[in-house]
């Protein structure tokens, strides 16, 4: 049986899967419904790759953290068994991915937004494409609630806005550490403290 292989990709993503086809299910013979690897590719950082189960919780993660981002929601979200997590990082997105070997340190990625839609993009292209009979275990899309957008969004920008004062804040602080510094003031005071007591001498 000949192994399948598609690739979905984005300017600064690439998702490549390969598998066979599942005979027992009636698979036609261009579909994967047996997945045998797949790999991530995102420009300056490692290559990505695990098992479907590792591809699963990357979708989850991935498609919840874009879908409340675009409803001007930056939470947190973390996958089963802590294996990845995405969370917002000041004007980026944080990605740290748990490896399930002892002794390897968690992998961070940070995301601009045009990345985050690329690997966003991927990830739809491959849910929805029908090249592929497998069964995602990703909770369904379902609508945010007014209220729930609305509470949650007011906790955004107060995050944000603390952010912005941080980086003021620093920013005029590393301003005032370069500006010179006046040694006049000394002087005068002796000076005007001799000419005191010259007068005093001479009355």
């Amino acid at each position: 049986m000949i192994n399948l292989t598609y690739r979905f990709a984005q300017d600064s993503s690439s998702l490549e899967l390969s598998g066979i086809p599942d005979v027992s299910n009636g698979d036609a013979e261009d579909t994967i419904g047996i997945l045998s690897s797949w790999t991530l590719k995102i420009i300056g950082s490692p290559l990505l790759e695990g098992e479907k189960d590792h591809l699963d919780n990357l979708m989850d993660v991935i498609l919840k953290y874009s879908r409340s981002y675009i409803s001007g929601i930056r939470n947190t979200y973390i996958s089963n068994k802590n294996i990845v997590t995405i969370k917002p990082f000041g004007l980026y997105h944080k990605l740290i991915l748990n490896s399930t070997k002892e002794g390897v340190k968690p992998l961070e990625i940070v995301l601009d937004d045009s990345e985050l839609a690329d690997i966003t993009r991927c990830l739809d292209l491959l849910r929805f494409d029908h090249r592929f009979n497998i069964k995602w275990n990703i909770k369904l899309d379902r609508p945010f609630s007014k209220r729930y957008i609305n509470i949650n969004f007011k906790k955004s920008k107060k995050n944000l806005n603390f952010f912005y004062s941080l980086i003021f804040f620093l920013s005029t602080s590393a301003l005032l550490t370069l500006l010179p510094i006046n040694n006049k003031f000394e002087p005068i005071i002796e000076n005007n403290a001799s000419q005191d007591l010259s007068e005093r001498l001479n009355n």
